[in-house]
């Protein structure tokens, strides 16, 4: 580990002994992603894609499951398409001088097979299972299928070792890598393009990676499982053509000895159409997951709140030793959760001060259940009104709330909003301030409510201003924060970003309304669910396609999860949007449990988008209504949803 024990490592630079010391397998639910089949994998930016990706490959299974590279149920390889130059800006000069379906995927396929075959070279072979003659047959598929390719290229194999055979061929796909990419450069800069020959190859998926794949699992000491995962990560990054011939190979029907897995990041998948405009369906074609979490109660046993707790466990863990931090990962158990959790809230303490009068706020709510309760039972009302009563104590505008202090474990897991990059980036920017203010070479054993509030809060307040520069070029001045007004994006927006800016200062406004409502000598008075961090349509029809655009940017951002639930007037689903509750400390929300979901119309969200201002006002938000605008969602409800 390096010397902050919360750094973020990329997935795809780590050796499988780094991966298997950090990895906590989030994903157990999840068996479809290391099975056979064609998998589309969706979820946000940084909620742990690409680490289940690397840790599904070959090299990482065989040392977790201690086998031998023949003993495993597959083989997994990945196309990391962020690391490749697939992107190329240059290959739009195809869509009209040459087959741009053809020599696109001629272009991914290279790509595919030069990570195979590098993936092969990393491989720890058994050498009992070494056969020339084996390796001599297969080279022979692979020459001949070249050929049926196009390709006449005369290569000496070496023989010494899989690892040295394989080094020879990813040495000529790097070849070919180059020879098409100089290709492109003298057809882009070259004024008389429609004289260029085209004198290469044309590698394809069913010409090339299917026969090559199959004549691999035939090879002594492959697995014997006899099956190849094939994962395309990042897939998001490919053009829209390259996307239509990825679709394609999901058509092919090669599974299960062939499987891909595709990853790509919510809402950005560019197109699900195949180069002939077939549309690529799930469960037909493919099963699709979010990997997504929303749920973060700590009362939810087995959710993500328990995952992280592994998360960070781990790598103190792994920082201070085994006697500062017993081994209870590998016995996941309720009373494990419980001992992680003990030895983790001692290193990231909440303000004491603050706990007290929370516990204070607990205490009038259990002595007033039994003449004022609202919940079936009072852990329910001491769960739904304790935070936010504090909160209200505080005072009425928001300038006041900024003397809640944003610490503990439990508000650095809620706040992280099921995004495990996000959780790991804010206690690594903590440890590295606690560093920085204590004296040269002491030991970080605990992180002050102070650190941890002034991280949370200044995070939140980063990652959405720098995520909507980033989406769209602003042409207004970035506002300044203040803490009784801390988002004034814009009262006439003039890009899809300002629009999408004003609806997540809308939404905050009016869940701080929610939040704060009643009389604050009162307990039990303001709305009868005051922890809301979700709206839904009333009506999904009646949406507009300039609210779309802003939903799906939202979404696309991680400032929004996209979900349905049952509509408001029964009988059928309707759109739920949830905000990230990294935003909670710019509008002095409680991020603990989301239990509430606003109802609104197009018309309250034209309103927002516009200027900024509440989607609702307190007064039209009416608990006793036949159909409540304003409801409850259990953890029932979430499973079921």
């Amino acid at each position: 580990m390096k010397e902050n024990p919360f750094l973020i490592m990329q997935p795809d630079e780590m050796t499988a002994q780094e991966a298997a010391d950090i990895f906590v397998d989030i994903y157990t639910d999840k068996p479809v992603v290391r099975g056979a089949g064609n998998t589309m994998i969706t979820g946000v930016r940084g909620c742990g894609k690409s680490m289940l990706i690397r840790c599904s490959l070959s090299d990482f299974q065989m040392l977790r499951e201690n086998k031998k590279f023949s003993e495993l149920s597959s083989l997994a390889v990945v196309l990391p398409v962020k690391k490749t130059g697939l992107a190329l800006a240059e290959l739009m000069i195809l869509e009209d001088y040459f087959a741009p379906y053809m020599m696109n995927e001629h272009y991914l396929t290279i790509y595919v097979m030069l990570y195979t075959f590098l993936g092969l070279t990393e491989i720890q072979f058994d050498p009992d299972f070494f056969e020339e003659k084996a390796y001599v047959d297969f080279f022979n598929i692979y020459i001949k299928q070249l050929r049926l390719c196009g390709c006449d290229d005369e290569i000496i194999p070496q023989y010494e070792s899989e690892r040295v055979f394989f080094d020879s061929l990813y040495n000529h796909m790097l070849m070919k890598l180059s020879e098409f990419k100089k290709f492109i450069a003298n057809l882009y800069y070259n004024s008389e393009k429609k004289s260029i020959k085209y004198d290469l190859p044309f590698f394809s998926y069913e010409q090339l990676i299917v026969p090559i794949f199959k004549a691999l699992l035939n090879l002594p000491g492959f697995p014997e499982g006899k099956k190849i995962l094939l994962f395309i990560d990042d897939a998001d990054y490919l053009n829209k053509t390259q996307t239509k011939v990825l679709n394609s190979w999901l058509v092919s029907r090669t599974q299960p000895t062939i499987s891909i897995k595709v990853s790509a990041q919510e809402e950005l998948y560019k197109t699900f159409l195949t180069y002939s405009e077939v549309l690529i369906e799930s469960p037909h074609d493919f099963q699709e997951i979010n990997i997504s979490p929303i749920y973060t109660s700590n009362y939810v046993e087995g959710d993500y709140y328990n995952q992280a707790i592994q998360v960070l466990y781990r790598r103190l863990q792994l920082f201070f030793g085994k006697k500062g931090y017993p081994d209870y990962i590998s016995k996941d158990t309720k009373k494990n959760i419980q001992n992680m959790k003990r030895k983790l809230e001692a290193f990231f303490p909440y303000y004491v001060e603050q706990e007290e009068r929370i516990r204070a706020e607990e205490r009038k709510l259990a002595e007033g259940y039994a003449e004022n309760g609202r919940g079936n039972r009072k852990s329910d009302d001491i769960r739904r009104y304790a935070i936010p009563n504090y909160i209200r104590s505080l005072g009425g505008t928001r300038k006041s709330t900024s003397k809640f202090r944003y610490a503990g474990l439990n508000n650095i897991i809620h706040l992280s909003s099921g995004n495990l990059r996000y959780l790991l980036d804010s206690v690594a920017s903590m440890y590295h301030k606690a560093e920085m203010e204590s004296p040269a070479g002491s030991e970080i054993t605990v992180i002050s409510s102070t650190i941890q509030n002034y991280i949370l809060r200044e995070k939140g307040q980063d990652y959405l201003f720098r995520e909507l520069k980033r989406s769209e070029e602003i042409k207004i001045e970035e506002p300044t924060l203040v803490a009784d007004d801390p988002i004034e994006i814009s009262d006439n927006p003039i890009s899809t970003a300002d629009k999408l800016g004003n609806l997540i200062n809308a939404m905050g406004k009016t869940f701080y309304d929610i939040l704060v409502s009643g009389d604050r000598n009162d307990p039990f008075s303001g709305r009868a669910e005051r922890k809301v961090f979700s709206i839904a349509l009333s009506n999904p029809h009646s949406i507009d396609a300039e609210i779309s655009k802003v939903f799906r940017l939202g979404v696309q951002l991680g400032f929004l999860q996209k979900k349905t639930i049952g509509s408001k007037e029964g009988g059928g689903r309707t759109q739920q949007y949830i905000l990230n509750r990294c935003f909670a400390p710019v509008f002095g929300l409680d991020p603990t449990g989301f239990q509430g979901y606003l109802f609104v119309t197009n018309e309250d969200l034209k309103k927002a988008i516009h200027s900024g201002k509440r989607l609702k006002s307190i007064s039209q938000i009416d608990d006793n209504s036949k159909e409540t605008p304003y409801q409850q969602m259990t953890v029932e409800d979430y499973r079921r949803n």
